[in-house]
């Protein structure tokens, strides 16, 4: 059983490396140990000292975020693989995982690996440290959104952690269709997050407004934007929104107005993804969406899905 535990992590920690690769989260430092500050408080139930005397943290990710000005994020990654389903009630063995990364957090605040990774960004005032629980099962008959289930648990109040994300099957397959899907229908373009202006981040000139690194806040939403661009500068740039839900026309106007207002109508065209978008089934509904735009708006608007079959063959 040791034999084959160890075989699940790695695998688990493998797909985790690529997929962090794929959302720009290169050359990650892991397999980490910190000092446990709390030895008592976070003694594992079957410690049989009744201490704890480190935290094993499988992958650490410093980058100065591009939504916040003079921020830099710390991201504490744990990951749980499993081949078996993920539980019927997934609650129980959620609040354990989400309690370890919480305890890894709290000691990791005040840690000397912390202070040598600040160490390497100049300029900055602020520092968060965001928690992600990467929680996959490689099983074929699973179901794949464990967060639904687990989203009303009631955590330990004592526990101290600003944010904690946690990615599932679900997650993880639609950023990774999403992004394999831009990938092959713009071979030659640079695929790029997009970073809106907030009231956060306008004062500081120096960020850019997209770039191959997703923020930590992009890694669980449900609708993640984008901008193609051309590097030869000949082709415009596409912005685009890839949504995790299925298509719907009142989401589809909500989305083009956020495009509006995001790009202030610089011209670019403008792309919406969709796991079950069908042209024959959804045309009609697009042409309603689109109306009390621009013309020069609605004729660069153009809505596919990341998830096609045979169906998306029918097009103009």
């Amino acid at each position: 059983m040791g034999e084959k535990s160890r075989k699940i992590g790695e695998i688990g920690e493998n797909i985790a490396e690529n997929f962090f690769s794929l959302i720009g989260w290169y050359q990650l430092p892991e397999a980490q140990t910190i000092p446990c500050v709390k030895p008592t408080k976070h003694a594992r139930p079957e410690s049989k000292k009744g201490k704890r005397e480190t935290h094993g943290i499988d992958f650490l990710h410093c980058y100065k975020s591009p939504l916040e000005s003079n921020t830099v994020e710390s991201i504490i990654i744990s990951v749980k693989h499993t081949d078996d389903a993920y539980k019927t009630n997934p609650k129980e063995t959620f609040k354990a995982h989400a309690l370890d990364l919480a305890q890894t957090l709290e000691c990791y605040k005040n840690s000397e690996l912390k202070a040598s990774q600040l160490a390497n960004f100049k300029g900055v005032t602020r520092n968060r440290d965001t928690g992600v629980l990467f929680w996959i099962s490689s099983n074929d008959q699973t179901y794949d959104d464990v967060i639904s289930k687990i989203a009303n648990s009631r955590l330990d109040a004592d526990l101290k952690f600003e944010t904690l994300h946690v990615v599932d099957n679900k997650t993880l397959s639609f950023i990774f269709e999403t992004m394999t899907w831009l990938g092959n229908h713009f071979q030659g373009r640079e695929v790029e997050f997009y970073y809106p202006e907030t009231a956060l981040s306008y004062i500081d000139k120096s960020i850019s407004r997209s770039g191959h690194l997703m923020p930590v806040e992009f890694l669980t939403s449900p609708i993640l934007p984008f901008l193609i661009k051309d590097p030869r500068g000949v082709d415009k740039d596409t912005f685009c929104f890839s949504a995790a839900d299925d298509f719907d026309q009142d989401t589809l106007r909500r989305l083009i107005q956020a495009s509006r207002e995001y790009t202030h109508e610089i011209a670019c065209d403008y792309l919406y993804l969709f796991p079950n978008f069908v042209e024959s089934h959804h045309a009609d509904a697009v042409s309603k969406a689109q109306m009390g735009f621009d013309r020069r708006i609605s004729t660069r608007i153009s809505v596919k899905s990341f998830q096609p079959d045979f169906r998306s063959l029918n097009r103009g």
